[in-house]
């Protein structure tokens, strides 16, 4: 039985105001806990009732990581879903802001990346530094902040594999040294009989705020639409009832 968190009943039924609809892209690639292609994960289900309470529906469009950014900043869909605050996105998204940065109490969740290695590698990363890496490190292609933080550490790196299972395939094939993959995927693969030889290295490499960003141009028209949804979100993830909820999302 599908549960909805009572505050948001009450909004539902207060609601008198014709829904108008609001286009968000989605991955085609699983974003577990956050998004999934083929159905509705924690990041869906919160943005989809939170859209409804501030007087809208959403929709989902599933399209590659980069054609999901290029497209919200064509104004081609209204918005991102699980996207990181990235300095290269503000000039077309908007995000929920406190101070001038991003505000975590508005985040869909939180998207954690690890560094996966072969025994034997010679590849060390204690949080600050990647040790012993003498080839590029691989992630999966489009994503910036990756890129981003592997630029900051100095370190050289590829993007031009598009799923996290072609990158544990070479990675077990000793094409790579080490890749940086989501921690879910990451725990989902090292539980199969394939991929159980290799390992994940702690601390986590990567652990960013997912937010619910919407495109510039639909956030100037529909600033209350966007203020209401950012809001929605905030409550559900506060409510008791998310905790009921949640895990069953997460797959």
């Amino acid at each position: 039985m599908k549960i909805v968190p009572t505050f948001m009943l009450c909004c539902l039924l207060s609601c008198a105001t014709e829904a108008a609809g609001v286009t968000l892209c989605v991955s085609d690639r699983p974003a577990a806990p956050l998004t999934f292609p083929d159905h509705e994960g924690q990041a869906q289900y919160l943005v989809r009732q939170a859209v409804r309470v501030a007087g809208a529906e959403a929709s989902f469009v599933v399209l590659p990581w980069r054609r999901c950014i290029e497209s919200a900043r064509a104004g081609q869909v209204d918005g991102v879903l699980a996207v990181q605050a990235f300095h290269a996105y503000k000039d077309f998204l908007r995000f929920p802001l406190k101070n001038g940065g991003p505000d975590p109490v508005f985040a869909l969740g939180v998207d954690t990346w690890v560094v996966v290695t072969a025994p034997g590698s010679g590849v060390s990363w204690d949080g600050k530094a990647l040790k012993g890496i003498t080839t590029p490190v691989s992630y999966p292609a489009g994503v910036n902040v990756l890129r981003h933080a592997l630029d900051n550490l100095g370190i050289r790196h590829l993007d031009s594999a598009k799923t996290a299972l072609q990158l544990m395939q070479m990675l077990n094939a000793q094409r790579l040294q080490a890749v940086v993959i989501r921690e879910a995927d990451a725990r989902g693969f090292l539980a199969q009989d394939e991929f159980r030889s290799l390992r994940v290295l702690a601390p986590a490499f990567l652990v960013a705020d997912a937010y619910l960003a919407f495109g510039n141009g639909y956030a100037q028209s529909n600033p209350a639409v966007v203020a209401a949804t950012w809001e929605g979100i905030r409550r559900i993830r506060a409510s008791r009832e998310w905790t009921e909820l949640a895990p069953a999302l997460a797959k």
